[in-house]
């Protein structure tokens, strides 16, 4: 029976720590796991709570999306990674076992990822881009559905995910320096490869930011600068389209709602996220 080794960058996490990997210990599993931590310095116990509860844990000199989480597979006894965040939460007993079992089978699908659903006190908003993104109907990507599924061909996320070991370290990996969106080069590398992802609605975990302006605007200004850097391998993928599909679908649902307060924020988030994106685009690589 194949083993899974979760693996888990923490940073100042010491508040989600304990609550997570008890999440994790009573999942509804046959397979055996290991987690492992790696952790950033930090301002809290991070670090202690991690070597209490992990099965391996080790500090983390100069975080990077890609590379941290490259070593961290490397120290990986599993068949399968699972790649998990600190804030995340599984939504009930049977998450693992859902995200890994596509992979067992018979088929060509060798990384999928989990169904997010917004925490209860997130935004409206929020609540809603979780709805848009991560619908419940699965999505089978590979390099026959990219007109189908356009953008989100390419959409993965880990936050919640899982890969094959073997395939993971053929397709070079995380062994790459990126300031974001690492998930998204991995799943490139895999459509490239003739391989498939799969969306897998049946696998849930909570996870939400809510809107903060230096935040958003940071994290807008990595992905500016990211879809420079790969604007050839993204040329098939272009995300204007789904841009327009996701503000008509915040717009008729707030309204609908009638959630002026969300609206008005709406408004400020776009605009945040449009001038963080430019800047980081017209920055020289």
């Amino acid at each position: 029976m194949k083993k899974i080794s979760i693996i888990l960058p923490v940073f100042n996490g010491e508040k989600y720590i304990r609550k997570l990997i008890d999440k994790i210990r009573l999942q509804k599993i046959e397979n055996d796991f290991e987690i492992i931590a790696a952790v950033s310095k930090s301002n809290d116990r991070s670090l202690e709570l991690c070597e209490q509860l992990c099965d391996i844990t080790f500090l983390v000199e100069n975080f990077n999306h890609a590379k941290t989480r490259h070593v961290a597979a490397l120290k990986a006894s599993g068949d399968i990674l699972v790649f998990i965040t600190q804030d995340v939460t599984p939504y009930d007993h049977v998450w693992l076992k859902n995200l890994v079992e596509p992979l067992f089978g018979d088929n060509d699908i060798v990384a999928t990822y989990s169904k997010q659903i917004a925490y209860p006190y997130a935004t409206e908003t929020e609540k809603l881009m979780r709805q848009f993104n991560y619908p419940d109907y699965d999505r089978l990507c590979n390099n026959m559905t990219i007109e189908k599924w356009g953008r989100k061909n390419i959409y993965y996320s880990d936050a919640s995910s899982a890969t094959l070991k073997e395939t993971f370290f053929s397709l070079g990996g995380y062994d790459f320096d990126v300031g974001t969106n690492e998930d998204v080069v991995y799943a490139l590398n895999v459509i490239i490869s003739g391989k498939s992802i799969l969306y897998n609605s049946k696998s849930k975990v909570y996870h939400s930011h809510n809107f903060e302006v230096g935040s958003v605007y940071k994290r807008y200004k990595l992905i500016g600068s990211f879809e420079k850097r790969y604007q050839n391998d993204l040329k098939d993928y272009s995300s204007l389209g789904e841009g327009r599909k996701l503000l008509y679908f915040l717009l008729k649902n707030l309204l609908k709602r009638f959630k002026i307060k969300d609206l008005l924020l709406l408004g400020i988030d776009l605009l945040t996220r449009y001038l963080g994106y430019k800047k980081g685009y017209s920055m020289k690589l």
